[in-house]
């Protein structure tokens, strides 16, 4: 039996959703159509993608026209992000900083090239201990003329803590002032989904980015809400869908079976709140001593738990898991395979050692206690087999091998 642990990478799609697919897809087979032509075909398709967009609206707490349809949260981070910093410049030539904070999924951390080529300073918002990142209102209100776009994610996907979006968006006058006299704000919800009450209109953000294979809907789905008016660039043209900020013909099947997807997860968000909290505290109280909880549970989101471990071989840990048949990973799902340090963990002060010394459990609505005694009986032998590749290049730095 499997017991898969790693939801913060993907999560199985919920039987509803494969449901919805399969009859959007027989549907558009029976009835063929682009949602952009005028003929009965057409009318049908764009009627299916219009439905699912105002369901999508209404489960996320924005206006229908402001869902605009992607192929996942990656690519609604890139639009949002470098988008939304050159829509940011565009209302003024000054704004030409983007602040951005080290403790992003890769797909806005790793924009900061991108945006430095485009003539933009990046800034990074200081992270605690705890792994919050800190909102110094004083100092955003001496800088925010000059600022374009500011990012925070809800929710770090790798360490799990609940970042102060709200904060931000208030120390930028996002409730207060119009878009064109402020700095735009953008945050990745994709991992708060699940289990936090999200609320684009409470929010108050601009730009807000949610993922379809985080919250049990297919992979290669997704959504960017962008407030109405917003006028994002693209440097990719084509046909103008999606209000010209995501040409292509729009993957009809994939937005209603993702609206369904979002709507399950709303309505269970409560239930699967009380049940991943008792699984991360079953997980806590059994931690055995070659493992610590890397931040403090009060700070993050209950669905992903991230420990420290002694060793800098994390994927000799993950191979002797694979082997007990238990799923998880040593970091955000794009480091897979990767063995270096996480940039993260080394944000929290860490030493390059101990931030390869990393696991994340992440649960999901099909995870069970079974997963997590699987886990807790497997990890003292899985970071023995690490240590001994820590042994091995002990003895190898020491000239002890041949």
């Amino acid at each position: 039996m499997t017991h898969y642990l790693d939801h913060a990478a993907t999560t199985p799609i919920r039987p509803s959703a494969l449901e919805a697919w399969v009859e959007a897809q027989r549907e558009l087979s029976a009835h063929p159509g682009n949602p952009a032509s005028l003929h009965g075909g057409g009318r049908r398709a764009k009627r299916m993608l219009e439905d699912a967009r105002e369901r999508v609206a209404i489960a996320l707490g924005c206006e229908k026209p402001e869902v605009i349809f992607t192929s996942g949260a990656t690519e609604s981070d890139a639009i949002g992000v470098h988008g939304g910093a050159l829509a940011g410049r565009a209302f003024s030539a000054d704004r030409n900083t983007v602040f951005l904070s080290p403790v992003e999924h890769d797909a806005v951390g790793n924009q900061r090239e991108y945006l430095e080529s485009r003539g933009f300073a990046v800034e990074l918002f200081p992270v605690a201990s705890n792994g919050v990142c800190v909102i110094d209102t004083d100092a955003l209100a001496q800088v925010k003329d000059q600022c374009s776009l500011a990012s925070l994610t809800l929710v770090s996907s790798e360490i799990g803590t609940i970042q102060p979006v709200s904060q931000m968006v208030e120390a930028l006058d996002g409730r207060s002032m119009p878009i064109a006299q402020r700095p735009l704000t953008h945050t990745d919800a994709a991992q708060a989904m699940s289990l936090m009450d999200v609320s684009y209109a409470e929010l108050g953000v601009d730009l807000m980015t949610v993922g379809g294979h985080k919250i049990g809907g297919p992979a290669g789905t997704g959504v960017l809400v962008a407030r109405r008016g917003l006028k994002i660039p693209t440097d990719r043209p084509g046909g103008g869908h999606e209000r010209g900020i995501r040409s292509g013909t729009p993957d009809v099947a994939g937005a209603c079976a993702f609206a369904v997807a979002l709507e399950e997860t709303v309505a269970q968000r409560q239930e699967w709140q009380v049940r991943a909290t008792l699984l991360r505290d079953r997980l806590a109280r059994a931690l055995p001593d070659c493992a610590r909880l890397t931040v403090s549970p009060d700070d993050a989101l209950a669905s992903i738990v991230h420990l420290s471990i002694p060793t800098s071989h994390p994927e000799a840990v993950l191979m002797a898991m694979d082997m007990a048949d238990v799923h998880v990973s040593a970091g955000s799902a794009c480091h897979a395979g990767v063995t270096r340090p996480s940039n993260v963990v080394l944000a929290l002060g860490a030493t390059e050692a101990e931030a390869l010394g990393v696991l994340r459990i992440s649960t999901g609505h099909d995870t069970t206690e079974a997963d997590i005694d699987a886990f807790v009986d497997a990890l003292e032998r899985a970071v023995l087999a690490g240590q001994a590749l820590d042994s091995h290049d002990r003895d190898r730095m020491h000239g002890r091998t041949h």
